[in-house]
């Protein structure tokens, strides 16, 4: 009975670290990530596997959440408004200097 409850609180340990590497993947630095999933001795082929997937999934969320995030605001913004605003509340000023010298 023991050795069923060890079993299973080591396997509820090690759900959990795996859950944590998963979630860590989106906030964690290569190299945290790599210390955090050393502790389950993997070989060195499958723990660049592990690396390289979650590179991937840090990338395709950040790029999605930054899609969502311009999608949400340019539907509250009316970007016509926008520049109107700050053209009305705003003076522009353009200086430009044109000058012409000889070569040498």
């Amino acid at each position: 009975m023991a050795s069923d409850e060890n079993l299973q609180s080591k396997a509820t340990d090690f759900v959990k670290k795996v859950l944590t590497v998963g979630m860590g993947t989106l906030f964690l630095t290569e190299e945290s990530l790599k210390g955090m999933v050393s502790e389950f001795k993997l070989p060195k082929e499958l723990l660049g596997g592990i690396l390289e997937s979650a590179n991937k999934t840090r990338r395709e969320f950040l790029g999605n959440l930054s899609q969502e995030l311009i999608s949400r605001v340019s539907e509250k913004i009316d970007s016509r408004e926008l520049v109107k605003e700050i053209l009305d509340k705003n003076e522009i000023e353009v200086t430009m200097k044109i000058s012409f010298k000889p070569k040498p």
